[in-house]
């Protein structure tokens, strides 16, 4: 049958490349008027789901308004050895009768794995295609038995980093794949025989998809639900697929389908501005297959062409919310689930660095999504040097930074598969609060309030390269106003403690209470000044306990240091501590519980005490 072409014009400023032909009223219906031998025949069509059209002959067919193509890729699935006509539309009984000179999919043995890696990329020329291609290497190196997918749109060059010919160049096409062949012998021995090119790298197979360009002998390029359904007649441990840059609709389905995606982009204003542009893209498509049923999908996509078909996830789940929409739950549940990683390419600058945790930090607050930052890749000569002499880069140069970059990130690509990757860091703390503006936890000291907020404030600096294209000029000033308030709030006890009872919910105190000094009419003394070269001395810890309104008995009973230590520890009555090791662990309670550097404090505190342990030994 012939397969819809994915290929489609570009949209209109802010919809995803794919959706432009999607009616405004959704499904809708299409006359067809067919030249037969006989008449003409003329149907309606209701069309909710992939249009796929068998040819044989000349067709008018004549729209009456537009047509909604809206259907889910689904990559591998489970083995069917009986009902092999499953992935057929619905009436499938009906057209069996049909079918009878068609070979059913043969179920091979599933590998241990058999798991796919998409990599897609800002744009043309970030690295999405070196990426890939040694990711493959890495893998087929560590044992594993790999096929590289060369399935780029825009231009399919991963034999030229491999050093070899780029497949069915200049030539017939390949035969197709035959999957008895392939259970039979094995994806080494039916490479030749079924266009699976095996190369240099013990273990690695290349398959050129074909998407770029028409295969000689035929009139349309494949597409990658044709890939999709060959990869599925092919036994490996891994498949990594290159599927291009862009946001066509099947290129987001494929990367948000597959069991691990990677998205590669570069510091500088274009390729970050075409990131935000594909995680809006790609999160408008991963609502809707959250959609419990046709017509819920149906009442997102309205929603999300009202707001230019590809809105910020963050205002979205505001606006239905506002109006009452029931959607807005399925919108954060959507927000919630949704998995992107990113890898950033080409670093040369300190800033670089530290740019792609800057561009989660950022995309959290304007998005109301996670990203995984999954590393970076040096700028590094060689690699431009082994693409050159079409070497790989793995091969050719093992132990250069790049080499290593791309190492590092194949293990964590590895530990995420495993179910061993880094979880997400969860705050719990109120959204929008202070704390969640400055990323921090209910009980931070002052100092690391002070570097949360410095972060922040280079973060969402105006000249910012992690905020091109993400927020307006009203919407980052109206931000550094909200940190500006959040760090003078946080930073006064005095206003700090009315502000968490009023935003977080009262915790049950266990044990009897504990009176304190907040509780009596009398003024809270001025906090006192600290800096990071502040030494912190008994008298210096007292200070900063009254201007919070705590008394001794508080703090012995939250810390569980007793009465006559604390105020040992505040008068410097050093002679009445025990051992520095039990004088360490009290500070450390202490300046927990008064949000100071815990580090700070114990350094400098047991720095004086251990001199004056040492002047009372000379004196002995």
């Amino acid at each position: 049958m012939t397969e819809p072409d994915d290929r489609s014009e570009a949209p209109p400023d802010g919809a995803p490349e794919g959706d432009a032909g999607e009616g405004r009223d959704g499904p809708t219906a299409a006359r067809g008027a067919v030249d037969t031998p006989s008449d003409e025949v003329r149907v309606d069509i209701e069309v909710d789901g992939d249009v796929d059209v068998e040819v044989d002959g000349n067709v008018d067919v004549e729209v009456d308004g537009d047509v909604d193509v809206d259907a889910e890729l689904v990559l591998f699935r489970e083995p069917q050895t009986e009902d092999w006509t499953s992935g057929w539309p619905e009436d499938r009984d009906d057209r069996t009768q049909d079918m009878a000179g068609v070979q059913p999919p043969v179920a091979l043995p599933r590998a241990p794995q058999r798991r796919i890696i998409a990599v897609s990329g800002a744009k043309g020329g970030v690295g999405k295609t070196i990426l890939a291609t040694n990711l493959a290497i890495y893998l087929a190196t560590i044992g594993r038995r790999v096929v590289l997918v060369d399935a780029d749109a825009a231009g399919a060059n991963i034999h030229t980093c491999l050093g070899i010919e780029r497949p069915g160049d200049q030539g017939a096409p390949p035969p197709p794949i035959d999957p008895v062949a392939l259970a039979r012998d094995g994806v080494a021995d039916a490479a030749d025989e079924h266009g699976l090119v095996e190369s240099p790298v013990p273990g690695l197979w290349l398959v050129h998809a074909g998407i770029d360009e028409p295969r000689r002998g035929t009139s349309r390029p494949a597409t990658l639900r044709r890939l999709a359904e060959q990869l599925r007649r092919i036994e490996a441990d891994y498949f990594v697929v290159d599927v291009g840059s862009g946001t066509r609709r099947l290129l987001l389905d494929f990367f948000l389908a597959a069991d691990v995606s990677v998205f590669v982009t570069l510091p500088e204003p274009t390729a970050i501005q075409s990131t935000y542009r594909f995680v809006r893209a790609a999160f408008a498509r991963h609502v809707r297959t959250c959609a419990p049923d046709q017509e819920t999908r149906r009442r997102v996509v309205e929603r999300l062409r009202a707001l230019g078909n590809a809105p910020p996830p963050l205002d979205l789940a505001r606006r239905l919310e506002a109006a009452g929409d029931p959607l807005a739950d399925l919108v954060r549940e959507a927000m919630a689930t949704f998995t992107f990683r990113v890898v950033l390419n080409q670093t040369r600058l300190r800033a670089d660095l530290d740019l792609g945790e800057s561009v989660r930090v950022a995309t959290r607050r304007r998005f109301g999504v996670d990203i995984e930052y999954l590393g970076y890749v040096d700028y590094d000569d060689t690699v431009w040097s082994c693409v050159r002499s079409r070497r790989p880069l793995l091969v050719e140069s093992p132990g250069t930074k790049a080499s290593k970059s791309i190492e590092k990130i194949a293990r964590r690509v590895l530990a995420i598969d495993s179910g061993k990757g880094r979880p997400r860091v969860v705050r719990n703390v109120p959204p929008e609060s202070h704390h969640d503006l400055l990323e921090v936890d209910r009980g931070a000291t002052d100092e690391e309030i002070r570097r949360a907020y410095k972060r922040v404030k280079d973060i969402y600096d105006s000249d910012a390269l992690c905020c091109y294209g993400l927020f307006d000029s009203p919407s980052m000033e109206s931000l550094r106003a909200r940190l500006d308030e959040a760090y003078d709030v946080l930073l006064d006890p005095a206003r700090r403690r009315p502000y968490e009872l009023s935003v977080f919910p009262l915790e049950p105190e266990i044990g009897r209470a504990v009176p304190s000094a907040q509780a009596s009419d009398e003024p809270m003394p001025p906090p006192p000044a600290i800096t990071p070269d502040t030494e912190f001395t008994g008298p210096l810890l007292r200070a900063v306990r009254k201007s919070q309104g705590m008394d001794l008995a508080e703090i012995s009973h939250r810390t569980k240091v007793g009465r006559n230590y604390l105020k040992a520890i505040e008068s410097d009555d050093y002679g009445a501590l025990p051992a520095p090791v039990y004088v360490r662990g009290f500070v450390t309670e202490i300046a927990k519980l008064l949000r100071l550097d815990p580090a700070q404090v114990c350094r400098t505190y047991i720095r004086r005490y251990s001199r004056y342990l040492e002047e009372r030994e000379r004196s002995l």
